[in-house]
C-alpha cells in the first residue's frame, strides 16, 4: 500500500544535511519577515514609503502658497 514511502527513513547524510539547511534558511527567512513587518526601522526622509503618502497635489499647492507670501 505505501510502497512509495518504504525508503523515506533511509535518506543518506547528504539528503539530511539539505533537508536541514533548508528548514534553517525559512526559520531564518521568517524570522527577518515578522521582524522588518513589526519594525521596518526606516527612517530616511527620502525613503520610498514616505514619498507615495505626500500627494503632488498637495506640494504644488503648498509652493505656490510660499510664493504669494
Amino acid at each position: 500500500m505505501m510502497d512509495h514511502a518504504a525508503g523515506a527513513s533511509h535518506a543518506s547524510a547528504l539528503e539530511w544535511v539539505l533537508v536541514i539547511t533548508a528548514a534553517v534558511v525559512l526559520v531564518w527567512a521568517l524570522g527577518l519577515t515578522l521582524r522588518y513587518t513589526v519594525r521596518p526601522e526606516e527612517t530616511d526622509p527620502g525613503h520610498i514609503k514616505r514619498r507615495i503618502l505626500v500627494d503632488e497635489t498637495d506640494e504644488t499647492d503648498e509652493t505656490e502658497e510660499a510664493r504669494h507670501r
